[in-house]
């Protein structure tokens, strides 16, 4: 019986093939005959099958990442049957499409953000990916570097305006905070900016919004009576905010006109106007609130200074960053999820002498003191905000005690 390939002289005839028939047995014969069948026209025999080549490719669905959206990657290995191993380095990681880690499967995401803290952008940023396709007739490699592209953010309109806290007498108490302007307020406004190479501008872009994270760093809130201190304690320093949505300061309430304190970009190009403000304020009732409760309430007049507020200590101060926040990769790493565009420390302290034997009007001194605002700078400073809860104008502590007299 001839080989793969072989000459026809090498080939045996039917005659020959019947004769070895007789010989090997009628198994033999039909082996013979059907090799003689097989030769082709021109006399040869056909070729012997050949082992295909294990080999892999790494596809790509766009050309180009967008920061924080997962880039689906496929692989096509050959012959099919095998399997395939995931590995990526510099920047950026594999997930399955659920968003959790991965490194194994034909399809996979990669998704990559990672701004420059110290410039308020985000830069373009390249990965390596690596499959190995494992196969029984062998095995596979393949590699390729898959970009995130840069988004830029135009910053303009960052002044921020102090103002002052004033105490304001009724017949009731006296009332520490803002005179009706705020205490501190800023209006920036924020442009984005796309790389041109990213291939799905609108749905990227309205992935990134833009808003304030305020964290409280100091508080001193007391009211000392003759024989009683009241203070308001949190815990520090504690994540700031008066409507959110968590973990921005304030999206819409309390602002006038068109200015909100979060937005989502809609497009390339596209300018928010920013809104924010803050005004503290701390109040006391001129009578000591222990007068004639429980069993050792403190001494009534005279003197007339009993049961009287005495002084009003009142600071607070704060660290503020405009942020973008990306959207998608906010619900896998909310604390990484910020690119920094500015921050800025400010303050208001005013601590009052009272003397409730003078006129309402007239009874507290100092009356005001202004707000102390330090420089903007780019990026994110030297420090990072609180961003889980709890938050001070929900979870503080009152402790109204027993003090030795003034």
């Amino acid at each position: 019986m001839s080989g793969c390939g072989s000459t026809p002289g090498a080939s045996p005839s039917a005659a020959e093939a019947a004769s070895g028939a007789e010989a090997a047995g009628e198994a033999g014969a039909a082996e013979g005959a059907e090799s003689s069948a097989e030769a082709s026209a021109d006399g040869t025999s056909p070729s012997c099958p050949v082992d295909e080549k294990v080999t892999v490719e790494i596809q790509l669905t766009k050309p180009v990442a967008c920061p924080g959206h997962p880039l689906q990657i496929g692989a096509m290995g050959k012959p099919g049957g095998g399997t395939y191993d995931w590995t990526i380095s510099g920047d950026g990681e594999l997930v399955h499409w659920s968003g959790e880690p991965a490194s194994t499967g034909g399809i996979i995401f990669m998704r990559c953000f990672k701004p420059d803290d110290a410039a308020g952008n985000i830069p373009e940023r390249t990965a390596t990916v690596k499959v190995t396709y494992t196969h029984p007739k062998g095995t596979a490699n393949d590699s390729k570097d898959i970009k995130t592209h840069k988004i830029d953010f135009d910053v303009t309109n960052m002044a921020v305006t102090g103002g002052t806290t004033e105490a304001t007498e009724t017949a009731a108490g006296v009332s520490l905070g803002p005179p009706g302007v705020a205490t501190m307020s800023t209006d920036p406004s924020v442009k984005i900016k796309l790389d041109p190479s990213c291939p799905r501008k609108p749905a990227c872009a309205q992935n990134h919004q833009v808003g304030f994270l305020q964290t409280v760093t100091g508080n001193d809130r007391r009211l000392r009576y003759t024989h009683t201190l009241i203070q308001v304690t949190v815990a520090l320093p504690i994540r700031d905010q008066i409507n959110g949505p968590a973990p921005f300061y304030n999206q819409t309430t309390g602002y006038s006109g068109t200015q909100t304190g979060l937005a989502t970009f809609t497009g390339d190009g596209d300018t928010k106007a920013l809104h924010h403000e803050d005004s503290p304020a701390q109040s006391g009732q001129w009578t000591d609130p222990r007068a004639g409760v429980g069993a050792s309430p403190p001494p009534a007049p005279p003197p007339a200074k009993n049961l009287q507020l005495r002084q009003v200590f009142f600071t607070n101060s704060f660290k503020v960053w405009l942020v973008v926040q990306n959207i998608e990769w906010a619900a896998h790493h909310p604390a990484d999820s910020f690119v920094y565009l500015r921050h800025y420390d400010w303050s208001m302290h005013l601590d009052v002498t009272v003397d409730t034997s003078k006129a309402v009007g007239s009874r507290c001194t100092p009356r005001r003191k202004p707000a102390t605002i330090g420089a903007v700078g780019v990026g994110k400073g030297g420090s990072s905000p609180t961003i889980s809860a709890p938050y001070p104008n929900v979870n503080n502590t009152v402790t109204v005690n027993p003090a030795p007299g003034i």
